[in-house]
């Protein structure tokens, strides 16, 4: 069918289906890289239809973008390039308070000996570690119920109005340095994350080395492995509580921080 004539069957003008294009697009980038929209669960179909929704439900609350109906195709690229970025941004920035769980997860793995222990992701497709997606999906269950997901969506609809369609992305020092704070921010949360295991189960090497020392004969490294592990799932268990806790308040302080990036 010609995509004139279906514009004119629907009554939209080539400024309408480009603004919604643009729309669609900002949208896309939050579900290619936000946490719980960027999951593979489920049909590819059912995401297309809610991204599609939205698009729909966004458009008369969007103004105009400045090149609106001029046809003009570089334009409207580097636009789009633009919106998807922003979009990605607002997500990734979000969604790296879950990587910092994840290795979390695979620190207290190595330090347990449960490293080699690996697990199917269904929802990323992944091969990752027990404790590495066990944690993962702690704080995707915290984010859920913090209405995170609610919280992201509000954001990225009054994105539209702090980053007009078609202004580009915020100014690259900001970007760089929003970006480079999350980052270090999400390494400190892992170690913060995982330093009681640290601490007990380098504790509990350093006395398996010392009876190794006094009795030779005793198989320190097959008895070691076994008791690291339930230390570190006991001490894992008592604060896991205060892990809550921590990644609820970081999870807030991220999202601000990509609210503050787009202008909110």
């Amino acid at each position: 069918m010609d995509p004139i004539a279906l514009m004119d069957f629907f009554g939209f003008t080539i400024g309408e289906v480009e603004r919604m294009l643009l729309i669609l697009t900002r949208i896309s980038g939050l579900f290619l890289a936000a946490p719980f929209f960027s999951r593979t669960v489920g049909p590819a179909s059912i995401k297309v239809v809610l991204i599609v929704a939205l698009t729909i439900v966004l458009y008369p609350l969007v103004a105009p973008w400045s090149h609106e109906g001029e046809g003009n195709l570089t334009s409207m690229f580097y636009a789009a390039i633009a919106e998807l970025a922003i979009g990605a941004t607002i997500g990734i920035l979000v969604h790296w308070v879950l990587f910092a769980a994840q290795v979390a997860g695979s620190l207290m793995g190595f330090q347990m000996g449960l490293s080699m222990a690996m697990v199917m992701d269904p929802t990323s497709g992944l091969q990752e570690g027990v404790l590495s997606n066990l944690l993962y999906l702690v704080a995707l269950m915290l984010f859920l119920s913090m209405d995170g997901h609610h919280l992201l969506l509000d954001g990225l609809a009054r994105s539209f109005h702090s980053l007009p369609l078609g202004k580009g992305l915020p100014p690259a020092n900001t970007v760089l340095a929003a970006a480079l704070v999350a980052l270090t921010g999400m390494f400190k949360l892992a170690l913060l994350i995982t330093a009681p295991i640290i601490v007990f189960t380098s504790i509990l090497y350093l006395g398996m080395g010392l009876i190794n020392k006094a009795s030779p004969q005793i198989q320190v490294f097959f008895l070691s492995m076994p008791v690291a592990q339930m230390v570190g799932l006991l001490v894992l268990g008592l604060y896991l509580a205060v892990v809550g806790e921590v990644l609820t308040r970081e999870i807030n302080l991220f999202i601000a921080a990509a609210f503050r990036l787009t202008g909110l």
